[in-house]
């Protein structure tokens, strides 16, 4: 393997294993699915039972949101 390849497949690994990292990427992972998810209730009709379903889903993104990034906060001010 070349200097290069290594260096690179390290820096991964780095990244990888980087707690401030992961919690940003969960953060923006979760915003993404609150995106798809608004989305599909465009498409519902109002009072179904499938809208209703998919507004509590989406609730629920919300809260993961609020908890990542309080978990994202924690991280950078152990960090600091």
């Amino acid at each position: 393997m070349d200097t290069f390849v290594t260096a690179m497949l390290s820096r991964s690994n780095e990244i990888l294993h980087d707690p401030l990292f992961q919690a940003g990427r969960q953060v923006a992972e979760a915003e993404e699915r609150r995106e798809q998810q608004i989305r599909v209730l465009s498409a519902l009709a109002q009072g179904s039972p499938a809208r209703i379903y998919a507004e509590h889903v989406l609730s629920e993104i919300e809260r993961t949101i609020a908890l990542s990034r309080m978990n994202q906060e924690l991280i950078e001010s152990l960090l600091a």
